[in-house]
């Protein structure tokens, strides 16, 4: 359907086994976001346990936000550009981590601060890419 994205959800605290897979409204980037086009995406291990993917805290004291949409790696095309975005332009390739606070990159389209992504690298594909951004701040 025009104007949707096939996006994972989760609707209830768990693991993997409670994401449903669903359509949703196409997400519109703010002034200071790009909307990406999702090529891949990746989950860290343990982040279905995460305060911060369920609620608006990183600890137990936040709000549940549900539903959720989970991975917060993402590599992919630009899409779309925010009004205030200059670094970007359509049809670049970018890669990035996503606040944790926000929901994540298990979608065909997601919209993030142009902030937190940079120019995906030539020499790796879009699903290298995608595992990098924690891993590689951890390293």
């Amino acid at each position: 359907m025009a104007g949707e994205r096939e996006h994972a959800r989760g609707d209830r605290r768990g693991g993997p086994e409670r994401l449903l897979y669903e359509r949703a409204p196409k997400p519109v980037p703010a002034p200071s976001e790009v909307l990406v086009a999702v090529r891949a995406a990746s989950i860290t291990s343990g982040e279905l346990d995460w305060d911060a993917t369920w609620t608006d805290a990183f600890d137990d004291s936040g709000s549940l936000r549900l539903p959720i949409v989970p991975s917060k790696e993402v590599s992919g095309g630009v899409a779309e550009l925010g009004a205030d975005v200059g670094e970007f332009t359509v049809g670049d390739e970018v890669y990035g981590l996503i606040p944790f606070l926000r929901d994540g990159t298990a979608a065909a389209y997601t919209a993030v601060p142009a902030a937190v992504l940079a120019a995906k690298p030539s020499s790796i594909d879009h699903e290298h890419a995608a595992a990098l951004p924690l891993a590689g701040l951890t390293a």
